[in-house]
C-alpha cells in the first residue's frame, strides 16, 4: 500500500513572531516530528499551499530551514493565496517548473502518480489555473497512463461556507474540461484553503479538504465572515492501493500548548469573527 502525507496551510511568519496568538513554526514542527517518527515509509509529503502568511522572504527561509531539520520522504510544495510566487522562487528555485514558471510537479508513486498543481493567482485570494498550467496537466495525464492523485490549494467547488465560497478555484470548468478525457484515471483530489476537514465528490471525483496546522474555521453557514477557533494541528495520511483510497486525519498535540505564552485562552475564548481570508 502506498502512503502519502498531506500538510496544508502552515502560514509561517518570520521567526520570533506570532499569528493570531499562535506559533505556526512550533505547530508545523510538531507535525514533522510525528511524521519523521511514524511515517518514514511514506513515498512523499505534499504541502498544499499557504506556506507563509504574508509571502515574505524570511518566512520562506524559515520553511527551508525547518525542512532541513528532519529526515522526511521527498517533500513537494505548492502555493496558496497567502504566498508570493516570485519571493518563493528565490528561496526554492528547484521547486519551480521551468516550462510553466509555476510550482507544479509530477510524483512517481510506483503504480500511481501524484500531480501537484499551482492555483495561485496574483493579487487575489481566489485561485485559478491558466491555460499553460492546464496544458501541462493534460500532457502529464496523456503521457503517463497510471492512475492519478491530484493535490492543489484551491477547490473547484462550493461547500456552503459563504466566505470560502467567494474565493474558490475560479477555473472549475476549465479544470473539468482538462480532466474529463482522463476521468477514469483520476482517483482522488486533495485540497487545502478552507481551514476545515471536508470530503465529498466533485463531478463524480472523490475529494478531501485538509484543515491544516494553524487556525481552523468554524462550521458556520450563516455569516460571510470567517469565524476561527483553535484546534490541534492536522495532517493527513493517505493510503492507496490498486482498489482503494483511504484518508486518515491525524491531530497532533506535542509542544504547542505547553509552550504558549501565559495560560492561554480556551477554544471558546479564541472564537472570533474575522474578515481575514482563509
Amino acid at each position: 500500500m502506498i502512503k502519502i502525507i498531506q500538510i496544508t496551510d502552515i502560514h509561517l511568519v518570520p521567526p520570533g513572531t506570532e499569528l493570531r496568538r499562535l506559533d505556526p513554526e512550533r505547530r508545523f514542527r510538531d507535525c514533522l516530528e510525528q511524521i519523521e517518527g511514524e511515517h518514514g515509509d511514506a513515498m512523499a509529503v505534499v504541502v498544499s499551499g499557504d506556506l507563509t502568511d504574508n509571502g515574505d522572504r524570511p518566512s520562506y527561509e524559515l520553511l527551508r530551514d525547518i525542512l532541513a531539520d528532519y529526515r522526511l520522504p521527498p517533500v513537494y510544495l505548492t502555493l496558496g493565496n497567502h504566498d508570493r510566487r516570485a519571493t518563493f522562487s528565490h528561496v526554492f528555485p528547484g521547486a519551480m517548473d521551468a516550462s510553466t514558471g509555476s510550482v507544479q510537479a509530477q510524483i512517481d508513486l510506483g503504480s500511481q502518480q501524484g500531480i501537484v498543481l499551482d492555483t495561485w493567482m496574483e493579487g487575489e485570494h481566489a485561485g485559478a489555473l491558466c491555460r499553460q498550467r492546464l496544458d501541462w496537466l493534460a500532457e502529464r495525464l496523456r503521457l503517463d497512463p497510471r492512475p492519478a492523485l491530484l493535490f492543489m490549494h484551491h477547490a473547484p467547488l462550493r461547500v456552503a461556507l459563504k466566505r470560502i465560497d467567494q474565493i474558490p478555484l475560479l477555473s472549475d470548468n476549465e479544470l473539468w474540461e482538462t480532466l474529463a478525457p482522463f476521468r477514469e484515471r483520476i482517483r482522488h483530489l486533495f485540497f487545502g484553503h478552507m481551514h476545515r476537514n471536508v470530503s465529498g465528490s466533485w463531478r463524480g471525483i472523490p475529494f478531501t479538504v485538509l484543515s491544516g496546522t494553524t487556525h481552523h474555521g468554524m462550521l458556520d453557514f450563516q455569516t460571510e465572515l470567517i469565524r476561527d477557533t483553535i484546534l490541534d494541528p492536522f495532517y493527513a495520511v493517505v493510503l492507496v492501493d490498486e482498489r482503494d483510497v483511504v484518508v486518515h486525519f491525524s491531530q497532533v498535540r506535542l509542544h504547542w500548548e505547553a509552550t504558549s505564552r501565559g495560560p492561554g485562552p480556551t477554544n471558546a475564548a479564541m472564537r472570533e469573527k474575522s474578515a481575514i481570508p482563509a
